[in-house]
C-alpha cells in the first residue's frame, strides 16, 4: 500500500509540475507580445511604385513600436482593390488616394452604388501631384489631344486607371475615346519608354524617382494645364488643390507646371480596436524622423496636415491621438 500511494503521489506532482511549467511558459510567452499579437496586413499597389517602400516602412515601424502587433506590408492592385479588400477583412490597413478614398466612401465613379462605409482614416501621409506624362512625338500638346492615343492606365480598375477616367473626361475624354493599356505601374513607365504607350498619368509627388527615370530619356515631357483646366477640376473633384511642380524639378523641365494635387491616406477600418489604432497614429508622428530615413515622402506628414483630403472620418483612436497633440479639436 505504502509503495502504490508513493506512486499516486509521484504521478500526481509530477502533473502539478507539467502545469506549473505550462503555465510559466505561457506567461513569457504573454510577457513577449507574441501570444496576442495581432497580425496587420498593410495593403499598397504594385512593387513598381511608392507605396509598397511607404507600407513597409509603416509596417517596420508598427512592428517596432507597436506592443502586440505584427504588421507586413502586401503588394495589391492599388487604391480601388486595398478599399474592396477592407471591406472584405482581407486588410487591416491601407494607403489610399484621396480621390479613390472619395468614390469608395460615397458610392460613386468605379464604386458606384456599392459604398465601402466602414473605412475609417488614421492620416494623411503625404501630397500626390498628378504628372501628365505624354511622349514628345505624340503630337499631345493640351490635354483634349489625348483623344484616340495609347493610355497607360496601370492595373485594373485601380487607383491609376479612376484617376485617369476622373481628369481625362473632366475635358470630355471618356474612357471609350482612348484605348487604354493596362500593366502595373511599373510597366507603364516602360510602355511609355518604349512607345507602346502615348499617355500616362500618375499621381506621386514632386521629384519621384519614377518620373526622374522617365524625364531622363528626352523622349517625354509634362503637359501643363491652364488656369480654367485646373478651376474646373476642382470644381468638380472638391478633394484635389492646385500645385506647382517648379522647373527644373525633373531633367528636360525647363518650366513650371501646373496642374492638381490630391493626398496619399492611411486608413483602417471600423472594426479596429481604439487603443491599436491610437498606438499606432501616436507612433506615426513620434518617430517621424525614422520614417523619413526609410522614404522622404514622410517628410510631408504633419499633423497640420494630417486631415487634408480626408473624405472618411477618422477612427477613434486616430481621433483621440490627434486631439491630445492639438492637431484637431
Amino acid at each position: 500500500m505504502q509503495k502504490k500511494q508513493w506512486l499516486v503521489a509521484l504521478s500526481v506532482l509530477m502533473v502539478l509540475l507539467m502545469a506549473v511549467m505550462a503555465g510559466c511558459g505561457g506567461s513569457d510567452a504573454a510577457k513577449s507580445g507574441t501570444a496576442k499579437a495581432k497580425f496587420l496586413r498593410i495593403g499598397t499597389a504594385s512593387m513598381g511604385g511608392n507605396f509598397f517602400p511607404l507600407g513597409s516602412a509603416l509596417a517596420q515601424l508598427i512592428n517596432d513600436k507597436v506592443p502586440g502587433a505584427k504588421a507586413s506590408a502586401q503588394a495589391t492592385g492599388g487604391s480601388a482593390e486595398n478599399c474592396n479588400f477592407l471591406e472584405q477583412g482581407e486588410l487591416e490597413l491601407a494607403l489610399v488616394q484621396s480621390e479613390t478614398l472619395s468614390d469608395a466612401y460615397k458610392g460613386t465613379g468605379k464604386f458606384k452604388d456599392r459604398p465601402i462605409k466602414k473605412m475609417r482614416g488614421i492620416t494623411s501621409i503625404y501630397f500626390n501631384s498628378f504628372h501628365i506624362l505624354v511622349r514628345k512625338d505624340s503630337g499631345i500638346n493640351d490635354i483634349t489631344d489625348i483623344r484616340g492615343k495609347r493610355v497607360a492606365v496601370g492595373p485594373i480598375a485601380g487607383g491609376i486607371e479612376i484617376n485617369h477616367n476622373k481628369i481625362l473626361s473632366t475635358f470630355g475624354v471618356n474612357k471609350t475615346d482612348y484605348k487604354p493599356i493596362y500593366g502595373t505601374r511599373e510597366e507603364a513607365s516602360e510602355f511609355l519608354k518604349t512607345n507602346r504607350a502615348d499617355v500616362h498619368i500618375y499621381a506621386t509627388g514632386k521629384g519621384s524617382s519614377q518620373i526622374t527615370d522617365l524625364m531622363s530619356t528626352g523622349d517625354i515631357k509634362l503637359l501643363n494645364l491652364s488656369n480654367e483646366q485646373i478651376k474646373k477640376l476642382i470644381a468638380r473633384y472638391p478633394d484635389l488643390g492646385t500645385s506647382t511642380i517648379p522647373k527644373n524639378t525633373y531633367k528636360n523641365q525647363d518650366s513650371d507646371i501646373h496642374t492638381v494635387v490630391g493626398g496619399t491616406l492611411f486608413v483602417t477600418t471600423d472594426k479596429m480596436s481604439t487603443d491599436l489604432i491610437y498606438n499606432i497614429t501616436k507612433a506615426i508622428f513620434e518617430n517621424k524622423k525614422n520614417l523619413e530615413t526609410a522614404h522622404k515622402y514622410f517628410k510631408e506628414t504633419n499633423s497640420k496636415t494630417a486631415t487634408e483630403s480626408m473624405s472618411i472620418p477618422l477612427h477613434p483612436g486616430a481621433e483621440k491621438y490627434l486631439k491630445e497633440i492639438k492637431a484637431i479639436k
